[in-house]
């Protein structure tokens, strides 16, 4: 960028006002001007718009408080950064930790503006930020893709005004083309996977009698709606998850989801999946089908059948079923893990960014994630190796091989 480039974002910065939204009920009243800049952004993704945003608060409201970011313009709305505050800890180290606001269910976010203005309004969102430097001690923006502002321009403004940053890898949101035939997708899978596929499909049938149901997008009664719900939360009660505390039976991952299920049937964004076997409810799949994308949010079953697999038969039933009716892709969900990976070798690189503040907790934080665990990590990986060198006799008696030489 050239001086005078240069001189002339700051200046366009400088004639935006911002402030921060600290208040629901102000939070909740921008919806129409946000979804109004998110369609003048070309920002075309559900998890950009306001509703989204609003059943995510339902749920991070429990231990967080609103901190989001608004640029105007001779009072329109230009830019915004939704974030919340919260207290953590990182390492040995309690910081007031800024965050997008986001849930595990988030499969995309990002500092939302117009392409004309991204420049300016990631500068005046990265001064007012250095400018409110001793709230907050750490910064973590997550669920960013390739070519986001908030990793991109907004990440240089801060660095030119001397917050550290590191930037780790997202793995990928794994995708699955819809606007091919059946035929033609599944004549690329893997034979171990047609075979698991047939595998689970006939034990299942074995269990007993199978029923799947579809809440269509756009579709679907409120009675009916409310139902698929109530069996779904219920479902994921029984789920494996109910260890990990996101269980849709939960407090907030239950209101984040109530909220959601309101907004989106409202608007026809909602999809809903349950497959019963003997009227039973054993596996469900809660999904977004906005602009052509399918992103699937939740894919539940009940951890007392995982033998007869009714979550792997509902996920090939239901990409079967969606094809022919104009839809582009299927969104897995940000990891990678083998079971998603067999069914797709295609999707979005993402990633995150940690920024560190100037506080004393911040440059804490900083030392502990960038130099204490590095090293830390470096010296017990030479130690295994060490150890491992040591006794190279007992390794080969105990693995029945020989030694590396």
């Amino acid at each position: 960028m050239s001086a005078g480039q240069a001189r002339a974002e700051a200046q366009s910065a400088q004639a935006l006002t911002v402030t921060a939204v600290v208040d629901e009920s102000a939070f909740c009243a921008l919806r129409e001007q946000w979804n109004a800049l998110v369609a003048r952004a070309g920002a075309a993704s559900v998890f950009f718009l306001h509703e989204w945003f609003c059943s995510a608060w339902a749920w991070r409201k429990e231990n967080a408080q609103l901190f989001t970011l608004c640029a105007y313009e001779s009072g329109s709305l230009v830019g915004i950064l939704p974030l919340i505050l919260e207290s953590a800890s990182e390492g040995k180290v309690s910081v007031k930790r800024l965050e997008l606001l986001t849930v595990p269910d988030t499969q995309l976010c990002d500092l939302i503006a117009p392409p004309e203005l991204a420049a300016s309004v990631a500068q005046a969102f990265a001064a007012e930020l250095a400018r409110r430097g001793a709230q907050w001690d750490t910064m973590h923006l997550h669920y960013l893709s390739e070519g986001t502002l908030a990793g991109g321009l907004l990440l240089q403004a801060l660095s030119a005004r001397g917050f550290r940053h590191e930037i780790r890898d997202g793995g990928r949101n794994l995708l699955i083309p819809l606007d091919t035939t059946w035929t033609e997708y599944y004549s690329t899978r893997g034979r171990s996977l047609k075979k698991a596929n047939n595998l689970a499909a006939n034990r299942l049938k074995k269990a007993g009698e199978i029923r799947v149901e579809w809440i269509e997008p756009g579709a679907g009664t409120a009675a009916a709606v409310e139902q698929a719900l109530a069996t779904s939360i219920e479902v994921s009660r029984r789920s494996w998850k109910q260890e990990t505390g996101r269980s849709l039976d939960r407090p907030g991952p239950q209101a984040f989801i109530r909220a959601l299920t309101k907004l989106a049937h409202d608007r026809g964004w909602l999809s809903v999946w349950i497959i019963y076997i003997n009227e039973q409810a054993l596996a469900m799949e809660y999904q977004l089908v906005y602009q052509g994308k399918v992103h699937a949010l939740r894919a539940d079953f009940d951890a007392s059948c995982v033998e007869i697999s009714p979550g792997s038969y509902l996920f090939r039933h239901l990409l079967e079923a969606m094809r022919g009716r104009g839809l582009q892709r299927y969104y897995m969900g940000p990891g990678e893990n083998a079971y998603k990976t067999r069914w797709s070798e295609e999707g979005d690189l993402m990633h995150s960014v940690f920024v560190y503040g100037k506080t004393l907790r911040g440059r804490l934080a900083w030392l502990n994630e960038t130099v204490l665990k590095p090293r830390a990590r470096a010296l017990r990986d030479k130690l295994v190796l060490l150890r491992r060198g040591a006794t190279p006799s007992s390794a080969s008696k105990d693995s029945g091989e020989p030694a590396d030489e």
